[in-house]
């Protein structure tokens, strides 16, 4: 079976139910209608507040910083607990003239309204009984003025308006207003109402779990505050109060933390600069004492000096070592000095060369003389004894050169040392130094920390202005909310259809029928030998039906000379009748001998068919007589009608049961109207024409003219 015919099977119950979904969708919207028409609307109400930036304006300052790190970071959400506060919540309903500590109802048959600003009279309520506190007060005003108040516990008491009443619990006084029956003279003032004085911790909390407050977004710092309330004015006066009483609290709240700051800082103050002040003058006296004017710039001259004596003592020490070496040269050469060949590097000076340059040229001389002289020449002796002075003059000069050199050295060290010395305690000195600077400088930083702060407090009082900002104010809904009109329609006709569907299912699984060849095929072990569609009213299409159907039957072996056929049905809706005569009429066509007969009741003649005819009886309906299963059982064989929409499907496993339990023989079904569903629309149109016709509605089917009882047909 196809997709599309097993989507239509599926939804053949739901089509045919189409009456009692239709009911059920009006009856849900019915109930709808009148919910929202008996329903007390809310309407809400909202407002938005931009929290001020942390680095805008001059309340915003770095006056005070948290140095906590477990503090939390998302502010809005703190901001919002903060307007849902009992603490704001109670000033915004001092702000709003106590409007909402008193509520006023005008009674009505059906719905009782609260009037809040739009009762046409002033209700001076005080409770002396705790407990009457969101109990009602009746109160009945008749067109004379006549007051008549019944209190909670059943007290009654009359009066007039103006003039004070008494109760046990409470007095109560009530004046026309005046301007708002000047406003709405249409609304009259002789009626019945309620009036409940509310506690005021009790009415703080039912507003506060009323109250929405919340953030538009994480990373965006705006609240939204909105409330709902059956009076439009009475959600916009709310919230406008709230932000405005948030705002306040908040510019009193940062006032007051400045003022505060202000004053403990202008008294540290006071401290702080005696403080940097005796730092300052110990730093002074501590440097004077020990004359210190900069120990780091000192240190470094110091260390200069000490390291150019250390370079000069290194040189003469090295001269010195030079000069020690030479002399003791010379002085173990002195026997042959002419001979010896000292190194004068030393010594460079102009004296020294000019001698050594005087020592050559006598020793070049004496040469010259010895060449032309002895050595015990008088010539010759005197040149000697000029380079025996020379010598000794030379001699002597190192040895004066060395006596220097010492001295020198022994003066670079007491140098040094007397350098050296002033790097003694020095550590100690920079520490104190350090110390006093140390303290000097924290006090210093702090004072002008404070100053800061001094300056910024003094700002910030300066400037009275919150940078919070209302963004949006409370307007007066003129929608509700709540009930929402449209979704509650809409839910109510879904639920509609959904029940409606599933009553036409639940019907049709009660009173299911088999629609077609496939659900007889699926419900019923006995064969279907035919199936006829809905033929309509044209005699002749069905007369050509049924002559194409009794060829198929006869090709089956249904219409054996000498044989009973015997056509049955449960009862006389299924067109059994119908069935009977066209196939009586088309066999007639064909030419078949064919005797037929329609059984009446029980005493009706049922004989056996003659060895060169066909026998065709219509049976008695199994619902009205158990005779017709012998009937069935002394035919050849049974043609069993059955209907479409009319013949329940739990009846076609009793009649598998009948044919197997009194074996009855070649047992088939046919099947009349096969897959018709004309739907409910159809049904009804086709009910209207024969209502119009004054057709009986018990005809249901054309079924020909009935033949009396044992009548015997031949073609």
């Amino acid at each position: 079976m196809s997709e599309l015919k097993q989507t239509s099977r599926l939804l053949r119950p739901l089509w045919r139910g189409l009456p009692v979904v239709l009911v059920c969708l009006g009856l849900s919207l019915a109930a709808a209608w009148q919910y929202l028409r008996y329903a007390t609307p809310m309407y809400e109400s909202t407002a938005k507040i931009k929290l001020a930036d942390v680095n805008e304006g001059a309340m915003n300052t770095t006056l005070i910083k948290n140095l906590d790190a477990f503090s939390g970071t998302d502010r809005s959400s703190a901001e919002a607990e903060l307007v849902r506060s009992p603490l704001l919540l109670g000033r915004a309903l001092d702000r709003l003239s106590f409007a909402f500590d008193l509520s006023t109802y005008r009674v009505g048959k059906l719905r009782t309204t609260e009037m809040y600003r739009a009762s046409p009279f002033r209700v001076a309520l005080t409770l002396r009984n705790p407990k009457w506190a969101e109990k009602a007060i009746d109160l009945r005003i008749d067109a004379a003025g006549a007051l008549t108040l019944t209190a909670p516990s059943g007290e009654v008491v009359s009066g007039r308006l103006g003039q004070p009443m008494q109760l046990t619990g409470a007095e109560v006084t009530i004046t026309r207003n005046e301007e708002q029956l000047k406003n709405r003279p249409d609304v009259p003032l002789a009626d019945h109402y309620r009036l409940v004085q509310h506690d005021r911790g009790q009415l703080i909390e039912a507003l506060g779990s009323q109250l929405d407050v919340s953030s538009t977004d994480h990373n965006v710092p705006v609240l939204r505050i909105s409330y709902q309330s059956p009076v439009p004015q009475k959600a916009a006066d709310l919230v406008n109060a709230l932000t405005a009483v948030y705002l306040d609290d908040y510019l009193a709240t940062k006032y007051k933390v400045v003022n505060a700051t202000s004053q403990s800082i202008a008294e540290q103050l006071k401290t702080v600069r005696r403080t940097l002040s005796h730092s300052e003058d110990t730093v002074e006296q501590y440097r004077d004492k020990k004359s210190i004017v900069n120990i780091k710039q000192e240190t470094e001259t110091d260390l200069r000096k000490i390291a150019e004596l250390k370079i000069q003592r290194a040189n003469i020490q090295m001269s010195l070592a030079a000069a020690n070496d030479l002399y003791r040269y010379m002085t173990n050469g002195k026997d042959h000095a002419l001979a010896l060949a000292p190194n004068f590097e030393t010594f460079n000076d102009l004296l020294s060369t000019d001698i050594i340059k005087k020592i050559k040229d006598l020793q070049a001389e004496k040469h010259d003389l010895l060449l032309r002289f002895t050595p015990e020449d008088a010539q010759v002796q005197t040149v000697d004894l000029k380079l025996a002075d020379l010598n000794s003059y030379l001699l002597e000069s190192i040895r004066n050169t060395r006596t220097s050199l010492t001295i020198r050295a022994r003066d670079i060290d007491r140098t040094i040392r007397q350098s050296q010395g002033v790097f003694t305690g020095l550590p100690t000195r920079e520490k104190d130094l350090a110390i006093l600077e140390r303290d000097f400088q924290l006090n210093e930083k702090l004072y002008t920390f404070l100053r800061e702060k001094e300056t910024e407090a003094e700002i910030a009082k300066a400037t009275p202005i919150s940078y919070h900002r209302v963004i949006a104010d409370g307007l007066v809904p003129t929608e509700p909310t709540s009930p929402h009109r449209g979704f509650v329609l809409l839910v109510s006709g879904f639920l509609g259809l959904l029940v409606g569907s599933l009553l036409a299912y639940l019907i049709a699984g009660v009173s299911a029928t088999p629609g077609d060849a496939y659900a007889v095929q699926k419900e019923a072990s006995t064969p279907l030998a035919a199936t006829i569609p809905h033929l309509g009213e044209d005699l002749e299409g069905q007369l050509a039906f049924f002559k194409q159907l009794a060829t198929r039957l006869a090709l089956k072996g249904f219409f054996v000379p000498g044989s009973k056929l015997v056509v049955s049905a449960f009862s006389n809706k299924e067109g059994q009748s119908f069935f009977f005569e066209h196939l009586r009429q088309a066999l007639a066509l064909q030419g078949l001998k064919v005797r037929a007969l329609v059984l009446r009741d029980a005493t009706s003649p049922n004989p056996d068919a003659q060895p060169d005819e066909l026998l065709l009886i219509q049976n008695l309906t199994l619902a009205q007589d158990s005779h017709a299963l012998a009937v069935m059982t002394g035919a050849q064989a049974n043609l069993f009608v059955i209907d479409s929409r009319t013949t329940p499907t739990a009846r076609l496993a009793e009649l598998d049961l009948l044919v197997a339990e009194y074996q009855l023989p070649n047992v088939q079904l046919c099947l009349n109207r096969d897959g018709y569903d004309p739907g409910f629309l159809r049904i009804a149109a086709r009910r209207l024409r024969r209502w119009t016709r004054h057709v009986p509605q018990a005809a249901a089917e054309p079924t020909g003219l009935p033949l009396p009882a044992g009548l015997d047909l031949q073609a």
